[in-house]
């Protein structure tokens, strides 16, 4: 049996909103979180003598770059000493210990290499750890394709200007001659070379 549908209400007859009642309306735009700003440790007017810790945050291979850093040092900055280590976990866990260590016992860093999207952004927040709360000159090393990603992390964590350098990608897989040209070589964003950048990364003091 069909049933009879009911005729909708008169407009006229619905009761309007009480004119004092308040509706809460949220707005869909977004704001930035607030950024702490950092400041640089200070800078050595040199690192003749002083002690570059190269540091292998973990990444397939990273360690392989650094030994080509490492033998970049010995052939031009024979006084430097540039012992290497890894981080004491991978790359996405801070390392208090690895850090005190490198307070106590070195006078400048170098981390790397920053070779993926997320370990692009572990590089940097290391390198701006040992360089803010540490007080130790620190350049990280990085592959071309993740610049951007690095710009964001690097500006979102107080420091945008945290000094870095670029090597092409890949670095996994990489032979050691490969590898060598890679550090001996310019920075791809740049044109600078990449020791030329690290060097001046360590020594220089970051304006503003």
């Amino acid at each position: 049996m069909n049933k009879i549908a009911t005729p909708p209400r008169n407009l006229s007859t619905v009761e309007a909103l009480d004119s004092a009642e308040k509706v809460t309306v949220l707005n869909p735009v977004g704001y930035p979180p607030k950024i702490a700003k950092k400041s640089t440790a200070p800078r050595p007017e040199s690192l003749e003598g002083k002690t570059v810790y190269l540091v292998d945050c973990r990444f397939d291979d990273s360690v392989e770059l650094l030994k080509q850093v490492q033998n970049w040092f010995a052939e031009h900055m024979p006084s430097v000493k540039t012992p290497i280590i890894s981080l004491s976990a991978t790359y996405q866990h801070d390392d208090p210990k690895t850090w005190e260590e490198i307070k106590a016992n070195g006078d400048a860093a170098i981390l790397g290499v920053g070779h993926c999207s997320t370990c692009a952004p572990g590089v940097s927040t290391h390198a701006i750890t040992l360089e803010t709360k540490y007080g130790v000159p620190t350049v990280a090393l990085h592959t071309d394709k993740f610049d951007k990603v690095v710009q964001s992390v690097t500006k979102m964590a107080g420091l945008p200007d945290a000094p870095r350098a670029f090597v092409p990608q890949p670095v996994m897989g990489k032979t050691a001659a490969e590898l060598r040209a890679y550090v001996y070589g310019k920075d791809p964003l740049t044109g600078v070379p990449v020791m030329q950048e690290v060097i001046a990364g360590l020594t220089t003091v970051l304006n503003g």
